[in-house]
C-alpha cells in the first residue's frame, strides 16, 4: 500500500458512508409516498413495498454503523502515523489534506507557500515521511 492509499482510506470510508446516508434519505422519501396496504405485483403476488423499504433502511443503517467503526479506527491509525513525523509543516499539510479534506489552495495559504510549492515539494516530502511507518 502506498502512502497516498493509506491516507485516502479515511476519505474513501467517509464517502461511502455519505452515499449510504443519501440512499437512506431517498428510501425514506419513497417509503412515505407508498401506501402501507399490500399491493399486487405484476405476477399477482402480494408485495409489501413499505416493508421492503423499511428493511433496506435498517440494513443500510447497520452497514453505516459498521463503517463508522472502521472510520474511527482508520482515523486513529492515520493520525498516529502522521504524528510520528518530525516536521510540523508536513504534519499540518497531511492533517489538512487527508483528515480535514481541505483543498490545496487553503493548505498553501495556511502554510504560507504557493500551491505549486505545497503540491510539488512539500506534499511528496510528507508522503515520503509516511512510507517508513507503513507495514510492507
Amino acid at each position: 500500500m502506498t502512502a497516498k492509499e493509506f491516507l485516502r482510506r479515511y476519505k474513501d470510508i467517509s464517502d461511502s458512508i455519505n452515499c449510504r446516508l443519501d440512499e437512506i434519505a431517498k428510501l425514506r422519501e419513497l417509503a412515505t409516498r407508498l401506501s402501507p396496504t399490500a399491493m399486487f405485483d405484476r405476477s399477482g403476488n402480494v408485495s409489501d413495498k413499505v416493508g421492503r423499504s423499511a428493511a433496506r433502511i435498517v440494513d443500510l443503517e447497520n452497514e453505516i454503523n459498521s463503517q463508522i467503526d472502521d472510520l474511527i479506527v482508520t482515523r486513529e491509525e492515520i493520525v498516529h502515523t502522521i504524528s510520528q513525523i518530525d516536521d510540523e509543516r508536513l504534519k499540518t499539510l497531511l492533517m489538512m489534506r487527508y483528515i480535514n479534506g481541505d483543498k490545496w489552495d487553503k493548505i498553501a495559504e495556511r502554510l504560507g507557500y504557493s500551491v505549486e510549492h505545497v503540491t510539488k515539494r512539500l506534499h511528496p516530502r510528507a508522503l515520503s515521511k509516511i512510507c517508513p511507518y507503513l507495514s510492507p
